[in-house]
């Protein structure tokens, strides 16, 4: 054989080995095991790297606070499967993530938590040259106290806070926190009202109620508003931050502490879940309630970093945003969302559900910082009586 020959023949081995390497299908080993997802040179449209995507997303989040068409929607986009873990409160998933090895690669703080998990390095920082949809948000809902630059949260919905409740136990309405503090009138409605699960919005709407602010930590006041949630609680059905809506909904609640969504969800239900119910109503009592904003965190040393910044942006896709409320019947931060909502949801958000100019002024957020820290104290004392 002549040096051509063997010129040749050395040619086509190589051909043949290159294209048993590079052919388009997965080599073995790969991150997404044997007969996972094909892997790709080149950088697709959207500037997602599918190469760096993990096969499962860990998402530990409240409960009813996502559309599930939207996971399937994601895996049939990006071939990440998004396993959801829920919790009934921020204490609950800090703790969580407190033990360490939690698992998780994504959780929803509401704002004073992101506070605690930024201080607790409970967070990665947020890489925004992955997150090009951040143009979509409200810049009014950006750059928040808890959060400056948003080095670590986007955000995902916000709400307001107040009293949902059934028109046919309340044919002439509600406007003030009596409703659920003055004993001599909720004696009538007993084992029917629950308030929130929550060591600053239960205390908070008792603190309004006494005309103070719901971050008020005098000793005196505090002591007053512990005396008060004591009386209050042989009237109660419950603490419950988890399935208010389905309660209320199914009228084994006519009133209740609850958040504006969840008060919508148990008004029109959720698809595939539980129907809903026209009597029930939400309003913001003359004395105040609270206004609150949950984000889209990725945890510290999560293994899934990547994937997690590629849902974040997903989800704050305007289209997907406004899908999402659609089904939470939450507030979304996502000013182009807006426009690509229904008008019925539209028209709800006029009846209450969302604050008007005039309810905003009555609305305040929730501090953290170390006088704060009392709350967690008195919610022990309250609990445990």
């Amino acid at each position: 054989m002549d040096n051509r020959s063997l010129i040749g023949l050395a040619l086509a081995l190589t051909l043949v080995l290159l294209a048993a390497c590079g052919g388009g299908t997965a080599s073995p080993g790969n991150e997404y095991g044997g007969g996972g997802a094909p892997q790709t040179t080149d950088m697709p449209a959207g500037g997602v790297d599918r190469n760096r995507l993990s096969r499962e997303l860990y998402f530990y989040n409240w409960s009813d606070y996502i559309n599930p068409e939207l996971l399937a929607q994601f895996e049939a986009e990006y071939g990440v499967r998004v396993i959801v873990d829920t919790y009934d409160s921020n204490e609950d998933m800090i703790a969580k993530l407190r033990a360490g090895n939690s698992g998780y690669d994504l959780v929803v703080p509401s704002d004073y938590a992101v506070t605690i998990m930024a201080a607790e390095k409970l967070a990665a920082s947020l890489d925004k040259n992955l997150l090009p949809n951040l143009v979509h948000l409200d810049p009014d809902l950006l750059n928040q106290p808890f959060d400056p630059d948003n080095a670590i949260s986007a955000p995902y919905f916000y709400g307001i806070t107040g009293i949902a409740y059934n028109v046919k136990s309340f044919p002439e309405g509600i406007d003030t926190w009596s409703a659920v503090f003055d004993t001599s009138a909720i004696a009538a409605y007993r084992g029917k009202l629950s308030m929130l699960d929550d060591e600053r919005e239960t205390p908070g709407a008792a603190l309004r109620y006494l005309g103070h602010s719901l971050n008020e930590t005098d000793p005196a006041i505090l002591r007053q508003v512990e005396e008060l949630l004591i009386a209050q609680k042989p009237y109660l059905a419950a603490y419950n931050s988890a399935d208010v809506n389905r309660k209320l909904a199914s009228e084994e609640y006519v009133i209740a502490h609850a958040w504006s969504g969840s008060a919508l969800q148990a008004r029109n239900g959720l698809e595939g879940e539980f129907a809903g119910n026209p009597d029930i109503r939400f309003v913001i009592p003359e004395e105040g309630g609270m206004i609150w904003m949950d984000n889209l965190v990725v945890v510290a040393n999560s293994p899934g970093s990547y994937t997690a910044h590629v849902f974040i942006n997903f989800l704050l896709d305007p289209e997907v945003a406004a899908r999402n409320a659609e089904w939470t019947g939450y507030l979304t931060p996502n000013q182009d969302a807006l426009p690509l909502l229904s008008e019925d949801l539209q028209a709800l958000y006029a009846e209450g559900f969302a604050p008007d100019d005039e309810v905003r002024q009555r609305l305040e957020w929730a501090v953290r910082n170390e006088q704060t820290a009392v709350f967690t104290d008195l919610w022990t004392v309250v609990k445990g009586r």
